[in-house]
């Protein structure tokens, strides 16, 4: 039993969707584990670091990782998790650049172009990826 699972993890269907899977569950456990993470807009500090904001990165980047190792593949399914990832990862993004130029910290400006580029990725995804059932 445990054998045939660590054998279905060898064979990922669709690589591209694991390695994008486990950076949206990487940032979502670094949102998660940093209840200080964002300081600006002042007004929203306390939604943007409620542990709800990283459960959704996580809960995406499971969600899609379980799509990319499945046999069972829905197009619809596939699109709808890219097109929510999309916008997960240009929120934080730009967050990213906005609280960098704020704060001058240049560690949060690379993470903001680490996060751009993890987007393009998505975007490439998307592109590559079905959109029909032909």
């Amino acid at each position: 039993m445990m054998k045939e699972k660590l054998n279905q993890l060898r064979r990922i269907n669709h690589p591209q969707h694991a390695i994008l899977a486990v950076a949206m569950i990487g940032i979502g456990l670094i949102l998660v584990c940093n209840d200080y993470y964002f300081f600006w807009p002042p007004f929203a500090v306390g939604f943007l670091n409620d542990d709800l904001t990283g459960g959704i990165f996580i809960a995406v980047g499971v969600w899609l990782f379980s799509w990319a190792i499945s046999n069972k593949n829905k197009i619809a399914t596939n699109r709808n998790l890219l097109v929510i990832t999309a916008g997960l990862l240009a929120f934080e993004s730009v967050s990213e650049f906005i609280h960098g130029s704020i704060s001058g910290q240049p560690h949060m400006i690379m993470a903001g172009f680490l996060e751009f580029i993890v987007l393009m990725f998505d975007f490439l995804l998307i592109s590559k990826s079905k959109k029909h059932n032909y």
